[in-house]
């Protein structure tokens, strides 16, 4: 480790990504004393190709970001060099009054950030108003503030940002809303060739969230879908085994297709290439097509 060296952490320009990426790089901070950590604001446009262009040419030296919404395609002179420990990975509901989502009365408005949320919340509850407000979790608060729905659905990693578990009404398990991938974990990518920068993360990685992780996103990868797709996909342990579930949604017709596979964390991507493929002959590509 060179010591005395300054690395420009990329960070989207909004408040809610800097405090999320303040909080992590505390922590290094504390381990890594030698090291100076700057910030680099990045547009927040979500032109992913154009920000790890910008970390590959040395425009800053590492990216963070919460992994359920890291691209899953990486230039080749970059790469996921950490993951934070999984935290709680599920979705949470804040409503008006704590009011549980089978309560709220029909046609209630729902302010959801993905498509993943919304085909699956219409499953659970086909009568209520489900308002697709985008990534944006200030929007979404905005929203429920002026009384524009009545709750909102958000990632309890976010909740756990903005501070409100206490006023969290409920969080779903994986039968009502399966996560995205990724979800629960914070990533770090940083250039293949910068190894002083991959020496300070190591003190973050926790292997077998990253190995999870890597499964979790080759699956995306395998079948060509984005995070923003009606796509859910996550890793729990039964024991030492690894068990992968993920569904493909339409959002259109409303129907999921829905599959399971277990193996050993070690696999890593090869578990989600594995479970992409047994979707693939579970008739995968009728969902596929509604996609692009």
């Amino acid at each position: 480790m060179t010591n005395g060296r300054v690395l420009r952490v990329g960070c989207r320009a909004t408040n809610f990504h800097k405090a999320q990426a303040s909080t992590l790089l505390g922590n290094l901070a504390k381990v890594h004393p030698e090291i100076t950590w700057d910030f680099v604001d990045v547009p927040a446009t979500g032109d992913d190709e154009a920000l790890f262009e910008l970390l590959a040419a040395g425009g800053f030296d590492v990216y963070v970001s919460a992994a359920r919404t890291l691209d899953v395609n990486l230039p080749d002179e970059v790469d996921l060099i950490a993951c934070t420990e999984r935290g709680e990975p599920f979705d949470a509901l804040i409503s008006n009054d704590g009011a549980l989502l089978e309560d709220l009365p029909e046609g209630a408005a729902i302010g959801v950030e993905s498509s993943r949320v919304a085909v699956q919340l219409a499953d659970f509850r086909s009568d209520l108003a489900i308002q697709k407000l985008g990534p944006d979790v200030e929007r979404l608060v905005e929203e429920w503030k002026r009384g524009g729905v009545a709750g909102f659905i958000v990632a309890m990693e976010d909740v756990e940002v903005l501070g409100w578990k206490n006023v969290v009404t409920e969080v779903f398990p994986p039968d009502v809303l399966l996560p995205s991938a990724g979800q629960g974990a914070f990533a770090f990518v940083a250039r293949k060739s910068d190894t002083d920068a991959q020496l300070a993360l190591e003190v973050v990685d926790h292997w077998t969230t990253r190995q999870v992780v890597l499964a979790e996103r080759a699956f995306l990868r395998e079948l060509d879908v984005r995070p923003s797709d009606p796509v859910g996909v996550h890793g729990s342990f039964e024991g030492d085994t690894l068990v992968l579930e993920a569904l493909l949604g339409d959002e259109i017709s409303g129907a999921i297709l829905r599959d399971d596979l277990d193996g050993e964390p070690a696999e890593g991507a090869d578990l989600g290439v594995r479970l992409a493929k047994l979707f693939v002959a579970d008739g995968a590509r009728d969902y596929l097509a509604g996609y692009k």
